[in-house]
């Protein structure tokens, strides 16, 4: 039977970006509206001057209204500044403390955010144009836009990166915001601590353009063209400080490359970065540096060298939030490690643990939703190694109640394409979880459902490796279920639809290791054994 889907999103590609199944349908302006976060009155102007996606039943004038979460994704995509056009009557979707429901941060919070960054940006655009009307950046105007740098960082760093929302809004303004920065930074009087200022701003809108652990865009180009304007602003700068802003960048462009499968570029970038980062002067950085190690040395397949890595970041007790996601983020290396090394008892005690320190975070900071995020990641990590070590009736629970809190998450912002792989990987989890237990009037459903929502979202990119593989390992979940059912006939069906991708992917190779080991060679035993 093919094994649970990939342990880490973001070290093993189980999948990104946007899907939807075909039954995601909204009835009415108000779950149009609901969708959003908006009032009737706004979808209906959004309908009518900006395109919004919206069918009639044919053949009645008055026909009710009803619309698909994948068109209105796509649509806000493509028109990220729609939501800015609410004129402030956006629902505040808050709920009681504690809940794992809907998130606090939204509505008209999350239009305020951007208002302040569309003030921010309207600043930095006026500078610019004076500056370039009088030919020269005069000190004044320099330390004036070196504030307006700071700020925008600082946007950047913790109002978006750890507040959700709607991502597709705040990172068209982020964007804006650090590309007038770049600009004014390059001019030839510039002073050289505002073109750091932005490139820091650079390496952090690149984390909200393409990250796992926390809302992002799941756009790789994107990141790693944000991260080649860092470095341009940072060449002919030897000072320290540009040595330091010069190490994130790279540290981050190695994270990148190694999610994209360029592992010894990926390599490349941790050694240039390695006597900055491993200098002692900067002891986030380091931690930094060793996270970057364990994850690259993971996808490379040198789990003992990740799991050794994983053990270099600090383990003192953390005093904020980002502390705290740097020592979670190192449980999970070191036991995606154990678990890939098949030391699945060891996986178990450090997932475990990092349930217990990740609640703990989240109480001691409520309003961060990056630990929010970790805690939900780490009760899916515990759960599917559950079902790995055959504790399916242990698994179920929490896997259901990790997806229901990523669903929640989901529902609040639909341009968060993070978010909605986590829906999918978790999805299947949890319909592994109850097939394990033999509950397969529950699974099938659920992992049927899985399938339809991969096929839907391979359909608008074909080509793409990450989602032809997420659609493999859905294809061979149903399969695996409907044979342990007694269905032999449909599952042999969906097994020859699994051959017919890897021979796709064999083709256009981008078949991995990893892939042969984790999903090719399970579902071909599978296959043999059931049908044959």
């Amino acid at each position: 039977m093919a094994t649970v889907e990939g342990k880490t999103i973001g070290a093993h590609g189980t999948g990104r970006g946007h899907g939807s199944s075909a039954s995601s349908r909204l009835r009415g302006w108000k779950e149009i509206g609901r969708y959003f976060g908006v009032t009737e009155r706004t979808v209906k102007r959004w309908e009518a001057t900006r395109g919004l996606p919206v069918h009639r039943m044919p053949g009645e004038p008055r026909a009710p209204v009803f619309a698909y979460a994948d068109e209105l994704s796509e649509w806000m995509r493509q028109d990220p500044a729609a939501l800015l056009d609410s004129n402030g009557d956006a629902t505040d979707a808050a709920l009681a403390p504690g809940s794992m429901g809907e998130p606090q941060w939204r509505g008209r919070a999350g239009l305020l955010l951007a208002g302040m960054l569309a003030l921010l940006i309207a600043g930095a655009a006026w500078l610019f144009v004076t500056v370039q009307a009088e030919r020269q950046v005069a000190d004044a105007r320099v330390e004036d836009l070196k504030g307006l740098a700071g700020a925008q960082v600082a946007a950047l760093n913790d109002q978006l990166d750890s507040q959700p929302g709607t991502v597709a809004v705040r990172s068209a303004l982020a964007k804006q915001a650090v590309d007038i920065l770049g600009e004014v930074a390059a001019l030839p009087d510039s002073n050289p601590a505002l073109r750091r200022d932005a490139a820091e701003g650079y390496r952090r809108l690149a984390v909200l353009q393409n990250a796992i652990d926390r809302p992002s865009l799941r756009d790789r180009a994107a990141a790693r063209a944000s991260l080649g304007e860092a470095l341009k602003l940072l060449e002919g700068d030897s000072s320290e400080e540009a040595g330091v802003v010069r190490a994130r960048v790279q540290i981050e462009m190695a994270r990148q490359a190694a999610g994209g499968g360029a592992v010894q570029e990926a390599e490349r970038l941790l050694q240039a970065a390695r006597p900055v980062a491993l200098s002692g002067n900067t002891p986030a950085l380091a931690d930094d540096w060793w996270l970057g190690q364990g994850a690259t040395l993971g996808w490379k397949g040198d789990y003992a060298g990740s799991a050794a890595a994983a053990r270099k970041v600090s383990r003192i007790p953390a005093e904020a939030p980002v502390e705290a996601l740097a020592r979670l983020k190192a449980l999970d290396v070191e036991a995606e490690a154990a678990y890939y090394l098949d030391e699945l008892a060891r996986a178990r005690t450090l997932y475990a643990d990092a349930v217990s320190k990740a609640k703990a975070a989240s109480a001691r900071w409520p309003g961060d939703t990056r630990l929010r995020w970790e805690l939900l990641r780490q009760q899916w990590n515990l759960g599917s190694t559950l079902v790995a070590m055959q504790q399916p009736a242990e698994a179920a629970p929490m896997l259901a109640e990790a997806l229901a809190g990523w669903e929640a998450l989901a529902r609040a912002d639909p341009s968060d394409e993070a978010l909605r792989a986590w829906v999918r990987v978790t999805r299947l989890s949890y319909g592994q979880a109850l097939a394990k237990g033999r509950d397969f009037a529950g699974a099938v459903p659920v992992l049927s459902e899985v399938l339809a929502e991969r096929q839907a979202w391979q359909k608008s990119r074909p080509e793409d490796v990450d989602r032809r593989r997420m659609l493999l390992k859905g294809t061979a979940a149903l399969a695996d279920a409907l044979a342990d059912s007694g269905r032999a006939g449909e599952a042999c069906a969906l097994y020859a639809e699994g051959d017919a991708l890897i021979a796709e992917m064999e083709r256009a190779g981008q078949l991995t290791g990893y892939d042969r080991e984790e999903t090719v060679l399970p579902l071909k035993s599978a296959r043999t054994r059931t049908c044959l």
